[in-house]
């Protein structure tokens, strides 16, 4: 075995513990985790989900079938039929429902995820055009706690040509999606025009690049908000990006807001797509699921008295939260 793709050493015994998901679509980058994973004797499960929008999805899940068969590794498969209509962020939303599902019923602590730095760069180019600031230009980290389970990309440093001619070199098979060719997706006009180009010129300026964004991105996040129930507690006089931090909250709950969706909630109370209520107190800002629910008088009066703000309080009365509660949790 050639070229084997280096695992970081932090890595390595949280992976060896064996509790890892890894979220197989039988590409190059998830191909070249499988094998890396196999190579370093690391235990792990698989994931893959078929949205059957492909001739060859269908050969695609018969590979990983087989070939966790092969080295005897649990395989776990959910096929679905989507709709073209706003097909990605559907996607993901059952995507990650059904690996929260596999973690929870196979008591596994870790996902892993085969995004690599190109990906890395393709969501600052993105997020640059449609207007972000440091944390979401920051993009994602290579570790990253999702409620119950951490989210894992042990390849965020490493290019996807290296991942590739390691899987060429070897002769390992993998499959190219025909998608990814398909110029109507921005994402794809950028990685073949811009992203791809850039990394030849300045792969390490690039990495090191993003290094930084990253650190700079968990100084603006603040302090770790709280959570009671299902309502999060954002600390306002101690946390420099607040509506970064809902942003990253709420896509940890499977929501990705829109530019139009953060300017709504920016310093006023708000409701997204009806999921989600965003209530800004003097001292905090919280995040509850969307309730409308009848309140007794008592209720009502003792959350005037606290001035809880108005969208949280259904939420707040369904679970029986203390109103004079929140401000001592921070």
């Amino acid at each position: 075995m050639q070229q084997l793709p280096k695992l970081p050493k932090t890595l390595l015994p949280i992976l060896k513990e064996g509790k890892n998901l890894l979220a197989f679509s039988g590409g190059v980058d998830s191909s070249a985790l499988f094998f890396t994973l196999l190579q370093n004797q690391i235990p792990f499960e698989v994931a893959h989900v078929n949205y059957q929008t492909r001739k060859q999805s269908d050969i695609e899940t018969a590979h990983i079938n087989n070939l966790c068969k092969k080295h005897n590794i649990p395989c776990h498969i959910y096929t679905c039929k989507l709709s073209k209509s706003n097909f990605e962020h559907n996607a993901r939303k059952i995507r990650y429902s059904f690996f929260a599902r596999i973690l929870r019923q196979r008591e596994l602590k870790v996902l892993l995820s085969a995004h690599q730095l190109n990906d890395r760069l393709e969501w600052l180019l993105m997020r640059l055009l449609q207007g972000a600031g440091t944390m979401s230009l920051a993009g994602f980290s290579q570790r990253e706690i999702w409620k119950d389970w951490e989210l894992i990309r042990p390849f965020s440093d490493v290019t996807k040509k290296s991942l590739k001619e390691f899987l060429d070199c070897n002769k390992l098979p993998y499959f190219i999606d025909e998608s990814n060719s398909d110029f109507s997706y921005l994402r794809n006009q950028i990685r073949h025009t811009f992203s791809d180009p850039l990394l030849q010129l300045g792969e390490k300026g690039i990495r090191d690049s993003l290094h930084f964004l990253e650190l700079d991105a968990k100084i603006l996040q603040g302090p770790k908000p709280k959570k009671i129930h299902n309502l999060w507690l954002i600390d306002r006089a101690n946390t420099p990006s607040i509506v970064g931090v809902i942003d990253k909250i709420l896509k940890q709950e499977g929501l990705l807001m829109s530019q139009g969706e953060r300017k709504s909630i920016t310093c006023k109370d708000g409701v997204i797509r009806n999921k989600f209520a965003i209530g800004w107190h003097k001292e905090f800002v919280g995040i509850a699921p969307y309730t409308q629910t009848a309140m007794t008088k008592e209720f009502k009066e003792a959350c005037r008295k606290a001035k809880i703000p108005p969208l949280l309080r259904p939420y707040m009365y369904k679970k029986s939260i203390n109103p004079d509660l929140l401000t001592h949790m921070l």
